[in-house]
């Protein structure tokens, strides 16, 4: 069968949907990858044909953000970002792209992650049956309902009555049902779990940035590949963590700039890049922003967290943490007090530990990628 994969460009879109798209091809499918120009390098370094489509991502034009979304929920700004950015901006200047390249190639089922409604229309308009992939977790109808409404009028002007029902498209879902709060509407409510190969534990060696350090516990502390740039945070988050009992690593991107930190007691080292799977194994707690592949690889590993959200649903993905007991919330210059608490108290690292076996337990993307090809 052909199948084609699609998400926008950012990293942490992408990589959640490399093990199915890598199994697909394994098992001798035609795969494509689909994204945009700037990220092609990512589904191309795991071997998968990949086809740019749409243009460089850019900033919210101007008037597109309405005066008072600082005085919004999260919930509101969330489901604001979704309906005008990215479908009513970013969708819909890819859709006719989008749409001539799938009637030409013709797959016969496309896989889109839940953020990339482009494929989803161009699917739509031309009968192919489509798939949707969690790149964290599972939102709801309410939040989700304005983008709905964007989607269907521009499918509508395309000469489309509608879009399927949302209970008859398969939602691959990478959350472990540990984080899932109950007696929620979700966008897509036939969930089909998926285990989230990208962040389990991984063999390799210890990293060398842990040699030598002064302290018996590790903290990691990130802002994943999106926010590690924000003025003034992860500065405030080391700074926080300035006096504790423990070695910190942080990570601040490939193009990020140690010097912004300056001078640096002997317990905390700021690097670039660390691979997380080579990491997590051997810290004790990650403090991060709760973005969807840090609290995953961290629970993944069984090691809790402290969560500073910052942006979209990484406010729902802190609140299910702290509601799972696998960590605490924190502003950036409390993450200190938060961290010697959960260090403290050794029923954080249990509930991590029980997500972890969640997350192991889950159905594989080879058993995933059957179950689509007798659906469809």
């Amino acid at each position: 069968m052909r199948l084609l994969f699609s998400s926008g460009a950012g990293h942490s879109h992408i990589v959640p949907m490399l093990p199915l798209a890598v199994a697909a091809r394994d098992a001798g499918h035609e795969v494509v990858f689909v994204t945009g120009p700037t990220a092609v390098e990512f589904p191309q370094a795991a071997g998968l044909h990949t086809v740019a489509i749409g243009s460089a991502v850019t900033a919210p034009p101007a008037g597109s953000i309405p005066p008072d979304f600082g005085e919004m929920s999260a919930e509101q700004r969330l489901s604001h970002i979704v309906a005008h950015y990215m479908v009513g901006i970013g969708a819909a200047a890819r859709l006719d792209d989008m749409l001539a390249f799938v009637r030409e190639w013709r797959p016969g089922l496309v896989v889109a992650n839940l953020a990339e409604r482009a494929a989803v229309m161009a699917a739509a308009l031309a009968e192919v049956p489509y798939a949707m992939h969690a790149i964290g977790p599972p939102k709801t109808a309410a939040v989700m309902a304005e983008a709905w409404q964007v989607a269907e009028r521009l499918v509508g002007e395309r000469g489309l009555d509608g879009q399927p029902s949302r209970d008859a498209v398969p939602y691959l879902d990478i959350w472990p049902d540990g984080l899932c709060p109950a007696g929620v509407e979700w966008e897509y409510p036939t969930r089909w779990p998926l285990r989230p190969d990208t962040v389990l534990p991984q063999p390799g060696d210890r990293p060398a940035v842990l040699h030598g350090l002064p302290h018996r516990r590790t903290v990691y502390l990130t802002l994943g590949t999106t926010h590690n740039t924000r003025p003034g945070v992860l500065e405030a988050m080391v700074e926080a963590l300035h006096g504790e009992p423990v070695n910190v690593i942080v990570t601040i991107g490939h193009n990020g700039d140690r010097a912004r930190f300056g001078a640096q007691p002997g317990n905390v080292r700021i690097e670039h890049f660390v691979p997380q799977s080579r990491l997590l194994p051997h810290v004790d707690l990650v403090v991060c922003h709760a973005g969807a592949g840090s609290v995953l690889g961290a629970l993944a590993h069984g090691v809790p967290l402290v969560v500073s959200p910052l942006a979209t649903d990484q406010f729902d993905m802190a609140d299910q943490v702290v509601a799972a007991g696998a960590g605490l919330h924190a502003s950036p210059d409390q993450v200190g007090v938060a961290a010697r608490q959960v260090l403290a108290d050794t029923s954080f690292r249990a509930a991590a530990t029980g997500i972890g076996a969640q997350l192991r337990a889950m159905p594989s993307p080879a058993e995933v990628l059957e179950r689509l090809l007798t659906r469809f």
